[in-house]
């Protein structure tokens, strides 16, 4: 059995968007559930008088720190279940109109596997 569950919120004020997607997937005895979880934040917003000035303003930009990648994985040796949860932080810059916008995003994907309860 599969069950899919989507879920997408966006801020009042537009400045943040949280897109979740989850999904429970029953193949035997094993229960998987995975998510995908990506949310959006503008964290600045650089007024620009032309098109021609965002790449001036790119070009003098203190460099960001690149984009950070964690991976953890775990196993539970009581019920034999196991999580890997793989997460990616970072930011990019959106030119729209007479602005550019910093945005920064989180990526999650995590898949927890739970196994079948042992006979007693």
């Amino acid at each position: 059995m599969r069950d899919i569950v989507v879920r997408n919120l966006t801020s009042p004020d537009r400045l943040k968007r949280d897109c979740i997607v989850r999904e429970y997937l029953r193949q035997g005895d094993c229960t998987t559930t995975v998510i995908r979880r990506c949310t959006y934040r503008v964290e600045s917003e650089t007024p620009i008088t032309s098109l021609d000035d965002s790449i001036t303003w790119a070009q003098n930009l203190d460099p960001t720190p690149p984009r950070q990648v964690f991976v953890t994985k775990d196993l539970d040796p009581e019920s034999g279940g196991e999580r890997v949860v793989y997460k990616v932080l970072g930011h990019f810059y959106v030119v729209w109109g007479a602005s550019v916008f910093c945005v920064g995003y989180r990526h999650i994907l995590s898949m927890d596997i739970q196994a079948p309860e042992p006979a007693l």
